[in-house]
């Protein structure tokens, strides 16, 4: 049987993750290849798609906001 990683369960659809620099990020789609994202400022979801590795630095790094 593979060793398969549940990303699912790592992050939480439609929660909100603060980034090392300071900026919010709103998980939308939680796959095995991608987190997609995209940057919460002032409560809306401004630019472009954010597409995340779950296994990467910057996905290590990411604290949930409560």
């Amino acid at each position: 049987m593979a060793n398969t990683m549940m990303i699912q369960h790592m992050f939480k659809l439609n929660g909100l993750y603060k980034t090392p620099d300071g900026k919010v990020l709103k998980v939308v789609c939680s796959e095995v290849y991608n987190l997609r994202c995209f940057e919460i400022v002032n409560g809306n979801m401004v630019g472009g798609m954010i597409k995340i590795h779950p296994t990467s630095e910057l996905a290590k790094s990411l604290v949930e906001v409560q």
